[in-house]
């Protein structure tokens, strides 16, 4: 018989942790979980964080932001320090599903779900964050691409909470963009999912050249992955439009798609730097660059 729990505090969701003596089923929106694992929810026990305050936390700490697993993308879109200082994620949260499921689902429940196209872990993943996790022999922080490592899989010891993201504060002459390709028209029907996506971070220096270059990929990887051939196209050059289209072109090596309902392996290769030079183009213009000619 399901057990059901709910912790109001993070002292609680430790005391749970450290006591469950079975599969522990963490509940914050639900909005994944109640479609994919509602045979499990019916048979363990579950512990419900959705009323946990700390899980909410939005706040700068010692130059970075600090985001509870519990934020909404519904706070992405409307929290005033996400929108200054990660506004790739108000990006993604606007073009995220409904009103009625933003106001419930959670960073933390995206990058716990690791699917493959989850907007919310490119767009974490280009920022860098740190995942700080609750697990049973203590508290754990890791890079994100240690904590999502495969669809539905993450590198944290099993009855583990995700607690929080952190991730550096937005500096000077720096943009983001995040961009996806769905099989329906925005916005008439925004909960599609991602046939491919791109989630750019750039800075620029004091010359106007590209001292940072994040390019993470989502829906043409087992996991949303970064681009290194991308991001070195970049790096130290000024952002000519040629230059772009090298950096978009040389994301393709990374990408690893596969076909499916969406869309095919060869689909997802043929728009994907289509994709990539909308994004670059995007982040460059949120960092103030200035348009540059062919030459």
């Amino acid at each position: 018989m399901t057990s059901y729990r709910v912790a109001r505090s993070l002292a609680e969701v430790a005391t749970a942790v450290a006591s469950a003596n079975a599969a522990l089923t963490i509940f914050a929106g639900g909005t994944d979980l109640m479609i994919r694992a509602r045979a499990r929810v019916a048979s363990g026990p579950v512990l419900d964080v959705s009323k946990v305050p700390e899980l909410r936390r939005v706040a700068l700490v010692d130059g970075e932001l600090v985001l509870g697993a519990g934020v909404t993308y519904t706070d992405c879109l409307t929290d005033p320090l996400i929108r200054d200082h990660a506004p790739i994620l108000t990006q993604v949260a606007e073009r995220f599903a409904s009103p009625a499921i933003r106001n419930v689902a959670t960073l933390g429940g995206n990058v716990a779900n690791a699917s493959p196209a989850g907007d919310g872990v490119a767009a974490l993943w280009a920022l860098d964050a740190r995942v700080e996790a609750l697990t049973p022999a203590g508290r754990r922080v890791r890079p994100i691409e240690a904590v999502v490592v495969g669809p539905g899989r993450l590198g944290v010891p099993p009855g583990s909470v995700l607690t929080a993201f952190r991730v550096s504060a937005r500096g000077g002459g720096e943009g983001s963009a995040f961009y996806k390709l769905v099989n329906r028209a925005w916005p008439e029907h925004p909960m599609a999912i991602s046939v491919a996506s791109v989630a750019v971070r750039l800075r620029l220096d004091a010359a106007g050249r590209v001292a940072l270059a994040r390019v993470v990929l989502g829906a043409v990887a087992p996991t949303p992955v970064r681009a290194p051939a991308a991001e070195a196209a970049l790096i130290a050059e000024r952002p000519t439009p040629p230059r772009i289209e090298a950096a978009a072109r040389a994301a393709v090596e990374t990408a690893q798609p596969i076909g499916d309902l969406r869309a095919s392996a060869g689909y997802r290769h043929e728009v994907l730097p289509a994709l990539v030079a909308t994004a670059i183009t995007a982040a460059l213009r949120a960092a103030g660059a200035p348009a540059e000619s062919d030459g």
